[in-house]
């Protein structure tokens, strides 16, 4: 399903530019009063493609040229909007709920955290949405145009890149605790509306066969490419997040005193980079956006995801003390300067990596089932691929063989990371999570060798 260009440039210019102006966003000194002299001119859309960023909504930038009390003006947008699928596959998505975090970001988040650092958080500029009960849109200004870029490599980003990422991500992390600790009504009322956007209904039997695909795949991966690592500890991970669902709801709950403002999805794909101008390509500055998995959790549901599925080995394994000393340095600084308190007890590096370990099975449970799409993404627009129909059989191969070696021996080294660090600090990868409604049809699964899953 390709975007009919036609038929958005007449959607925007009769029914959403002139929402925009009388919401007073897209022009400063709009007055009813000169609502007659707007006029759009021309307007150029340019679909944002998979070569860019995954994404299971349609996306595109949008240039517009109009007219207002004489002058000609341009904007520049990124309009976001669910592809036309089934009313059930809307829900499975969960496509309401993800824009409802999205948009209470924008108009409720983001001003106490603008408020809280003195308009010091970057962010794109909200425009309009609208949720309805089968489709959902959102518009925010194109931050390209101040310098902003996603980076060019879709994986394996830079120390340097992951540096700037880390200090960003403590940074922001610091806000909310400061929020939390400082205004504690406000901050009960900002996240209560969040709401539970991977982990709150059914899964489609599609995404259930690749989650469970990609156990099997990381035990294969890990016994050609990390033998070392211990056998029973490699079931141990696979029956935990056999049942990713479960196991993900349990373990992004939030819990005290930790739980704190949360992106829900850090990764390359949600990061934007400024660069310095002398073509050197050394990153600068940061931020994020698209925030529709944000949510109140662990700190290290954002750090986890980010170090596993941006980064690879070379970089993550090599450098992860100086990294994680990166994170917590600006976490620290970021809380005492917003709140002019102490820090509390429970902010410590050693506690933090603790959380950081708990977190290691969720974050390379999605490294198994995504980083394919990173290192060869999709062809085919959402629309297209939701419509797609496939066999179980080529569901599973896909999951199990799509990137390669790559892919392969990112997961087997992610599991040796997850092992070791799990016995040098003495936590248990399944602490506080009860598998028992899953681990009997997990065991059946991962033994039994006549499965779907053992066909390869």
């Amino acid at each position: 399903m390709s975007l009919i260009v036609e038929n958005e440039i007449e959607w925007l210019k009769t029914s959403i530019l002139t929402e925009i102006l009388r919401n007073g966003r897209l022009l400063d000194n709009y007055s009813e009063s000169m609502a007659n002299t707007f006029q759009v001119d021309n307007i150029q859309i340019k679909l944002i493609g998979p070569e860019e960023a995954y994404m299971l909504t349609i996306c595109y930038r949008a240039t517009i040229d109009f007219k207002y009390a004489g002058e000609q003006q341009q904007r520049k947008l990124i309009i976001k909007r669910t592809p036309k699928i089934s009313r059930d596959l809307y829900d499975s998505l969960q496509f309401y709920y993800l824009f409802n975090n999205e948009v209470n970001f924008y108009t409720e988040i983001l001003p106490v955290i603008q408020m809280q650092t003195k308009g010091q958080f970057t962010a794109p500029k909200y425009y309009h949405s609208e949720i309805n009960a089968n489709s959902a849109f959102i518009i925010l200004g194109d931050f390209a145009m101040d310098g902003w870029s996603v980076t060019k490599d879709r994986v394996g980003l830079s120390l340097e890149h992951a540096r700037i990422a880390v200090k960003y991500l403590g940074k922001f992390h610091g806000f909310g605790y400061v929020t939390k600790h400082t205004e504690a009504e406000r901050f009960k009322q900002i996240t209560s509306k969040l709401m539970e956007a991977r982990f709150g209904g059914t899964v489609c039997t599609e995404w259930g066969l690749m989650q469970k695909a990609s156990v099997k795949r990381a035990e294969r991966a890990t016994s050609k490419y990390q033998p070392q690592v211990d056998k029973d500890f490699i079931r141990k991970f696979q029956q935990l997040t056999f049942d990713f669902r479960h196991y993900g709801r349990q373990r992004v709950a939030p819990r005290e005193p930790l739980a704190t403002l949360c992106h829900g999805d850090y990764l390359r794909n949600n990061v934007a980079y400024m660069y310095d101008t002398d073509s050197s390509g050394n990153p600068l500055d940061i931020m994020m956006f698209d925030y529709q998995t944000m949510r109140l959790s662990s700190p290290m549901i954002d750090l986890s995801v980010f170090l596993a599925i941006s980064l690879f080995a070379d970089v993550r394994y090599k450098y992860f003390d100086s990294l994680f000393d990166d994170y917590c340095n600006a976490l620290f600084e970021s809380y005492k300067q917003y709140s002019s308190q102490s820090l509390p007890a429970f902010l410590n590096r050693e506690d933090l990596l603790k959380e950081y370990i708990r977190f290691l099975p969720y974050s390379v449970s999605i490294t198994g089932y995504f980083l394919y799409s990173l290192v060869d993404p999709p062809t085919i627009t959402p629309g297209d691929m939701f419509n797609v129909k496939q066999t179980d059989e080529e569901i599973v191969k896909h999951a199990m063989e799509h990137g390669g070696e790559i892919v392969d021996r990112e997961i087997a080294h992610q599991i040796k990371e997850m092992f070791e660090l799990s016995l040098l600090h003495d936590v248990q990868i399944d602490e506080d999570i009860d598998s028992s409604d899953w681990m009997d049809s997990a065991f059946k699964l991962l033994t039994d060798k006549k499965t779907l899953f053992d066909l390869n």
